[in-house]
């Protein structure tokens, strides 16, 4: 089997409302002036990774979409606030907005998730999951500390609130202008 059979995807919850999309907006044009090569996140493809598959084969693909087709939830809201970094430290590779999900129910999902997938053979990476929202992969940076500034400075920012009623299977094809992703299925919710 060749890289080309492969379809790499991932599980998620697409971030749309014109509010939030502004203020990520203000927010990266903030930390583009910073002197820090980063690619950030188009508006288009703002999302909320529930799960990242990886290249998966067409037979795994349609196993996938049969088990999420048993995730059930109720229609909900999430707060995205605060701004921050992974992987700490010292170190700047990832630049996201908080979740905050009163409901607890990405959580649920998640937990789902993990149900289903596993008896297809797809595990979860083995750390604690926490919702966020990625605007920017950061390249290299020439003053660290202005960066970490300006993340402290955002650390409580009100992004808005995303209402959240359908998850997607998301393909996603990377080219040297970036990723394209395009849906694969949509699941509602209740």
């Amino acid at each position: 089997m060749s890289l080309q059979d492969l379809i790499r995807c991932f599980i998620a919850v697409e971030v749309y409302t014109p509010t939030i999309v502004k203020n990520i907006l203000d927010i990266q044009s903030k930390l583009e002036v910073i002197g820090a090569d980063i690619k950030f996140v188009e508006p288009h493809n703002l999302h909320l990774t529930l799960w990242f598959l990886g290249e998966i084969t067409e037979q795994k693909l349609r196993q996938v979409m049969e088990a999420l087709k048993k995730v059930k939830f109720s229609k909900f809201s999430i707060n995205l606030r605060g701004l921050g970094y992974f992987p700490g430290g010292g170190r700047i590779n990832v630049i996201w907005v908080g979740v905050e999900d009163p409901s607890d129910t990405l959580r649920s999902i998640y937990l789902q998730l993990m149900k289903l997938l596993k008896p297809i053979g797809l595990r979860s990476e083995e750390r604690e999951f926490t919702p966020h929202l990625t605007i920017g992969r950061v390249r290299s940076i020439k003053d660290k500390a202005r960066l970490l500034s300006l993340i402290k400075d955002a650390a409580h920012l009100d992004f808005g609130v995303q209402y959240v009623d359908k998850l997607f299977l998301k393909r996603s094809v990377l080219t040297q202008k970036g990723p394209i992703y395009s849906n694969l299925l949509m699941i509602e919710g209740e």
